[in-house]
């Protein structure tokens, strides 16, 4: 099962907290004949690779384009977030734009030294989208990671990130 680690900031660093991504979605059973011969046929599952789970496992309910300016603000938070060189007062400046206010207060207690990355290696992917959210993957040199931007006052900002965990063997 492959998973995505929230990243949430305490005073003494980053910790980590690892949250299970959830399977696809289940339909209902469907019911019996009736006398008549009637059934009822269920709803055919979403394709995954239409609605992926984010890191809390929630699935968009609504289907939609990923608006390009979204892939670009993740790429841009994460180039932003991925400098673990920086002093602490100038990585904050560097990622806040990219935030909502409430995760950029989040992220005003990181010690950048324990941010994983240091740079981002390949383009941004729109997993999953709705009109007022997109949910993308950013692969950087510490893994790939998940950036949720929500639409907010005509900009699209993060609101979380998650760093994918590979399967754990069995």
């Amino acid at each position: 099962m492959t998973g995505y680690r929230a990243f949430r900031t305490a005073t003494a660093g980053v910790s980590v907290v690892v949250l299970a991504t959830c399977g696809g979605p289940q339909s209902a059973p469907s019911g019996g004949g009736s006398a008549a011969g009637t059934h009822t046929v269920p709803a055919p599952p979403v394709p995954a690779t239409s609605l992926a789970a984010d890191p809390d496992g929630v699935l968009p309910t609504t289907a939609a384009t990923a608006d390009p300016a979204a892939v670009s603000a993740a790429v841009g938070f994460t180039r932003a977030w991925a400098r673990p060189d920086l002093p602490a007062d100038r990585w904050l400046a560097g990622v806040r734009p990219y935030a909502i206010p409430a995760y950029a207060d989040l992220l005003a207690t990181v010690h950048p030294p324990n941010v994983p990355a240091t740079r981002v290696t390949g383009p941004g992917r729109a997993v999953a989208a709705t009109t007022d959210r997109v949910d993308v993957d950013v692969t950087t040199d510490a893994g790939m990671l998940r950036v949720i931007c929500v639409r907010s006052s005509g900009r699209w900002l993060v609101t979380t990130l998650g760093l994918r965990e590979e399967a754990a063997p069995r």
